[in-house]
């Protein structure tokens, strides 16, 4: 049990972590355009999303969101044997994504507008500009924040054990309430939580050696 807990723990924190990262991004992108109606369905996006406990989330997709499709739908989704995790990653995913796109939004601001300039004075596109210039910047600048919102995103799948989907904690609570052996288990899983989130906080600092990111001289530049 405790084996499969983990496999689905693990399922949760990477399809969440990749969807949100795209849905986020796309967002962000939405906050900062130039168009009216686009940033304000971003800025709409983020201050429901931010604003709502991501365990509603979890729940509102597990039991209203099969109610608000056609019936058929919404029965063959309650069938389904692996939807409480699907409910948790759809869940997850657009509670960190709103939280994605605001630190990505505010990488975006730190990028000197005469990058921009540079980009379209060289021809490119709109969506060249972003491929090609600003979103590379915008994660190299935003990669700190950006680790731990994901490390924070992974503890975060525990809550799925609120809709049964099979995790982890989901999984000690079980073996518990059946073999009272409730202590080994719970040793074994704060022992993967701790492990899993210090190999993502050390690939983090790796990844800001690698780029050579100075997060103490962004600190003292924003305090001076």
């Amino acid at each position: 049990m405790l084996v499969t807990g983990i496999k689905v723990t693990l399922i949760l924190a990477a399809a969440t972590t990749i969807f949100s990262l795209v849905l986020g991004t796309i967002v962000a992108i939405l906050r900062i355009s130039t168009i009216t109606v686009f940033r304000a369905l971003g800025t709409l996006y983020v201050e429901i999303f931010r604003n709502v406990p991501g365990l509603f989330w979890i729940l509102f997709f597990y039991f209203i969101f099969p109610e608000l499709l056609p019936e058929e739908w919404g029965q063959a989704l309650n069938g389904y044997i692996y939807y409480p995790v699907v409910a948790g990653i759809a869940g997850l995913t657009v509670d960190n994504a709103s939280y994605v796109s605001d630190i990505l939004r505010s990488g975006r601001l730190s990028i000197p507008h005469g990058q921009r300039e540079a980009a379209i004075s060289s021809g490119l596109s709109r969506v060249q500009q972003y491929v090609h210039v600003l979103l590379p910047q915008m994660f190299r600048a935003t990669l700190p924040p950006l680790g731990t919102r994901m490390v924070h995103n992974f503890k975060n799948t525990s809550l799925c054990m609120a809709i049964s989907a099979p995790e982890l904690t989901w999984a000690t609570q079980n073996i518990e309430s059946i073999t009272f052996r409730g202590i080994e288990a719970t040793t074994i899983a704060t022992l993967f939580y701790v492990g899993l989130a210090g190999i993502m906080g050390a690939i983090i600092i790796t990844l800001e050696k690698v780029l050579r990111i100075d997060v103490s001289a962004k600190k003292n530049s924003k305090i001076q």
